[in-house]
């Protein structure tokens, strides 16, 4: 199948190695402090491509058209899907597949699950691949569902949540589609691996998180309050900031908790951004190269 190519964020970080003490340094907050070795984790095993998404050995079927399901308790499993997923039922698990979308020029959403009918939705090994990026591809969209081994690539944004009950485990998110030129934003693509806009209950935990533009994490408080935010055991790079808060005018993000993640790289050099008024809780994160884990504490 054909597939075009837009400038990607290809910023690839993987790191095995750990510091062993933060160093405070002038005009920025450094969050934690000295952590053993044994104390600091980071993911329990570092997804990659071989550890996510499609097991190897498995035999697809292809799927051509989208795919709407409406159906209580289904299960699709070892489906090779050429065209985008809509989930409209509870209960609903998506295992050993993968999704390459369709040619579109409107939204192009790889799984949609936010219509309100999608409880305890589970997406398991399953590879987002798009074959038709644009600059409107993203990955999944919604909320009330679980990740677990998937890998999402080739996309604006890999996750975007707008609701409760979100968990985003052992997965792989990376390589970010990044228009320089996008017709939707003046300044560039806003490309972030994981947009919470609305919600409570965010579990994000022993990922790979790397390749986006904006932000690694961006939490906006555009569509309504976030609260209950734990961001635990990832190792997680790229971003202007990688960790990017905003309150928006809605007020602290309550129940906010970073910890014993292994931080890469940034575009700006700050691992975190976040509103004084937001209080964080965190513990054992450390930054791969052996600088300062920086936090900037800035109103936005």
């Amino acid at each position: 199948m054909p597939k075009t190519h837009a400038t990607s964020a290809r910023r690839r970080g993987f790191a095995a190695a750990f510091i062993a003490a933060v160093i405070a340094v002038t005009g920025a907050t450094v969050l934690g402090s000295a952590e053993s070795a044994a104390a600091v984790t980071g993911p329990t095993a570092t997804p990659t491509a071989s550890s996510t998404g499609v097991p190897a050995g498995t035999k697809l079927k292809v799927h051509n058209g989208d795919l709407t399901i409406r159906t209580a308790g289904t299960v699709v499993d070892g489906l090779d899907i050429r065209g985008f997923v809509r989930v409209e039922a509870a209960n609903v698990t998506i295992k050993n597949s993968i999704v390459r979308g369709r040619q579109t020029t409107g939204n192009a959403i790889m799984i949609y699950a936010g219509a309100g009918k999608n409880q305890n939705l589970k997406v398991r090994n399953v590879e987002i691949a798009p074959s038709y990026p644009t600059p409107l591809t993203n990955g999944i969209y919604g909320f009330d569902f679980t990740l677990d081994r998937v890998n999402i690539h080739d996309v604006i944004d890999s996750v975007h949540v707008f609701g409760d009950n979100v968990t985003i485990a052992n997965s792989y998110l990376h390589d970010n589609l990044h228009y320089t030129n996008d017709p939707h934003h003046r300044d560039g693509s806003h490309d972030d691996s994981i947009q919470v806009q609305k919600g409570n209950n965010i579990v994000i935990t022993n990922n790979h998180i790397s390749g986006s533009y904006n932000a690694a994490l961006m939490v906006t408080q555009d569509q309504g309050r976030v609260s209950n935010v734990r961001l635990s055991n990832n190792w997680i790079g790229d971003g202007g900031c990688t960790v990017n808060v905003a309150e928006k005018g809605k007020g602290a993000i309550q129940g906010l908790k970073v910890t014993d993640n292994i931080f890469g790289g940034s575009r700006f050099g700050c691992s975190m951004l976040i509103p004084p008024t937001t209080p964080v809780y965190d513990k054992g994160n450390v930054k791969a190269d052996s600088s300062v884990v920086r936090v900037d504490r800035r109103q936005q």
